[in-house]
Parts: structure tokens; sequence; C-alpha cells
């Protein structure tokens, strides 16, 4: 198990300051650069994410929902690692994008945000041959307000999901210090923490506390 950052903030300045703080630290494995930073900075947020944390992977959440090779090679020529490309993007997009980060080193997420039912979805590329390296299941905001769908409900579908189909799920969404013992001992790949660690007033000992909780430490 891994723990990503999610740096949705719009402030470049500060998000790359926070970045080489937690690696540093060593308290976190990925370092993302989240679409809202991405939107308020540019691709090169994820060079600069990059020389800051040299020894942990980046990932650009680009969320692409079309021209998907040209969004790949993008974030990689900039030094991403991980790629995300949206679920509910046509199969010709995600193909694309899969290929192009595949053929410059790349590793391709499928985001399942706004994706009504990720397994159906996940069992209808695979069967169209398109399969990432990892898949993103995101209890956006919006989502968990009006549908009132939990964390607990997204630990389970991405367990379901790794089991079914071996493939590394990541998940996302008001992740913090209460939800992280409930994923220990999980074999999720991935989980992606936000605000819990960003927003605290100290980035570094909240990172590492949800690692020990997760029990990666």
């Amino acid at each position: 198990m891994k723990l990503q950052v999610a740096l949705d903030l719009t402030e470049p300045s500060v998000a790359v300051d926070i970045a080489r703080r937690l690696c540093s630290a060593g308290a976190v494995d990925i370092v993302e650069a989240g679409t809202p930073l991405i939107k308020a900075a540019g691709i090169f947020i994820v060079s600069a994410l990059k020389v800051a944390c040299p020894n942990v992977e980046i990932m650009a959440d680009l969320k692409t929902m079309d021209v998907g090779a040209l969004e790949a090679r993008l974030a990689i020529n900039a030094g991403a690692n991980i790629i995300s490309v949206l679920g509910a993007a046509a199969n010709e997009t995600i193909s694309e994008f899969i290929n192009e980060a595949r053929r410059l080193g790349g590793k391709p997420l499928i985001d399942m945000i706004s994706v009504k039912d990720p397994a159906a979805r996940i069992k209808e590329l695979l069967s169209a041959g398109l399969r990432p390296d990892y898949v993103g299941l995101h209890l956006g905001i919006d989502v968990q307000r009006s549908r009132g769908l939990t964390v607990e409900d997204l630990i389970s579908e991405a367990v379901n999901i790794k089991n079914n189909y071996g493939l590394a799920v990541a998940i996302a969404g008001g992740i913090n210090e209460e939800v992280a013992p409930k994923i220990r001992g999980t074999n999720i790949d991935v989980v992606v923490v936000g605000r819990a660690i960003t927003q605290s007033t100290d980035p570094v000992a909240a990172a590492k506390n949800i690692r020990r909780l997760l029990g990666i430490d």
C-alpha cells in the first residue's frame, strides 16, 4: 500500500513547498498534481514537483476526456509517472491515452469518477483490450453530498474490483485519520489523501500519522 498526497491547490508555490516538505520527511510515496493545480499553474507544475520530489512518483491528475495521446504526452514529458484518463471517456480516447503513456514509460490510471457502475465499465474496457496500470475509484465531494455514498462503500468496491479483475486500485475522496484504520489490512494499492494533509497545520505530521493508521509504517 502506498500513500498519495493530492495537491488540489491553486497556488503553485504553496503546493511545491508542501510537496518538498513531505518528500524530504519520507511521508508520502506519490505526489499528485491535482486537477485544480494543473489548471491554475499549467502542466509545468508537474516538472516543478518532480524537481522538489525526485525520489517519489509524480501523478498528474489530468482527468483526460479527449485527445488522449496528446495529454498523456504533455504530462509524461513534463515528468509525470502516473497519469489519469476518465473512465467516462470514449474507448478510442482511452486507447490512445494508454498506448501513448506506455510508449513513453508512464503508468495510465482510469479514473471512474462519475461512472455509475465502475465494475461494469471495467469489464467493458478489459473486453476491448484496454487494461490500465491502475483503476481510480474517486468519491467526488458533490456525489458524497447528493447520493449519500460513504467511504466504506468506496473501500468495498475497490477490494471487489481488485479481487475480481486483478487490477491495481487507488481510492480517493474524504480519506482522513478516522477513515484510514478502515483501510488498514486491505489489499488496496494506493490511498489518496488531500485536505487531511494539505490543510493540516503540520502536513508532515498528518501524513505520517495517516501512514501509521494505514499500517504502511
